[in-house]
């Protein structure tokens, strides 16, 4: 299996910005293959054909895109995986080919939308064809949304023609979007993803069940909602989603604690901040204390620190579309896992 990142290629202080980040993954090997999707199902090849899949993934720091070919399989998430497993992510794909069908009964056509929360049960088979999905964290589309998973969006629906639209046009867009282009357009795209499938899941009935949702899931939408809050400490969090301080921090725990994981949310969301047009004219104190920093001078060392700029710098160079020197990710070598992890975090 190949991983190919796209090149970074050294930039003058005006010249254009780097391409978007992205993997190429390519595999005749069903083996190398199951070891790449394995962060999200358990894969099993159909009995006696080869398997061949190219994939390419691309990186619009709040959501990854998927776009490409792979031949037949099916995909599980049991309940066992789902006890060990923490992703809290939407998986949206939309079949190009050949449709798909699940386990319960759905079937999903070619130019139909279906989408699958990962923090629930499922199994569905993929016939040989190209399709393309989206990731995204539950916590990037903002307030709690209806119940999602298993929504179909049907291709003659209104609502289902302009979500296979957008993601298909923007496929094609990908491969010429600037680094700062995706940064600038992450945020409304996924306002409009959003609004698409809280539009069509208010007038019909998910077709999976729900389970309760985790602790840590909670307590991420919470802080999602609320990061604006000086108060939003351990203690007020503990007793916000119910639970005990001890039970908080180990559901925390792989994000490095409570703490960290809401400084870097809040950081994620000032960076996010800084970069949008409607924000050009707002001092950079005020939009700190708009995420819950009490301390101008607290956060500009600790964003310093995060993206190896100051705001003021990283603000000049979100504007003119250059990123030169603003670290967006940690420093390890791109892959389909680091980056879905990765997301948790954005």
């Amino acid at each position: 299996m190949e991983n190919h990142a796209s090149p970074t290629h050294p930039r003058t202080p005006t010249s254009l910005d780097t391409c978007l980040p992205h993997l190429h993954i390519v595999t005749d090997d069903f083996a190398n293959w199951r070891q790449t999707a394995d962060l999200l199902f358990d894969p099993v090849a159909d009995a006696g054909s080869a398997f061949v899949a190219s994939l390419k993934v691309f990186h619009f720091q709040c959501f990854l895109l998927c776009s490409g070919r792979l031949d037949a399989a099916r995909y599980e998430r049991d309940r066992h995986r789902l006890g060990w497993c923490d992703l809290d992510h939407y998986l949206l794909h939309l079949p190009l080919q050949r449709g798909l069908a699940c386990a319960n009964g759905l079937r999903v056509r070619p130019g139909d939308v279906v989408a699958l929360d990962l923090s629930q049960p499922a199994t569905f088979h993929v016939p040989a064809g190209e399709g393309l999905s989206l990731l995204v964290p539950r916590t990037a589309l903002g307030q709690e949304p209806p119940l999602l998973h298993g929504l179909r969006l049907r291709r003659e629906s209104a609502v289902g023609h302009l979500l296979a639209g957008l993601l298909t046009s923007l496929a094609v867009a990908a491969t010429q979007l600037s680094q700062a282009q995706a940064m600038q357009l992450g945020l409304p795209l996924l306002r409009v993803v959003a609004a698409c499938l809280i539009s069509e899941g208010t007038q019909q009935r998910a077709m999976l069940p729900s389970s309760h949702v985790a602790l840590g899931r909670r307590a991420r939408q919470y802080i999602e909602l609320n990061l604006h809050r000086d108060d939003l400490t351990p203690a007020h969090l503990s007793k916000a989603v119910g639970t005990s301080r001890s039970q908080l921090y180990r559901a925390f725990a792989p994000f490095g604690g409570v703490g960290h994981y809401l400084l870097q949310r809040r950081l994620r969301r000032c960076l996010l901040a800084l970069g949008e047009p409607g924000n050009a004219g707002r001092r950079i104190g005020d939009l700190a204390y708009a995420h819950g920093f009490a301390d101008e001078g607290h956060f500009s060392k600790v964003f310093r620190k995060a993206f190896g700029l100051s705001p003021r710098a990283a603000r000049r160079a979100l504007q003119r579309g250059e990123l030169t020197g603003l670290r967006l990710s940690a420093n390890e070598p791109p892959s389909l896992a680091s980056w879905l992890h990765a997301l948790a975090e954005q």
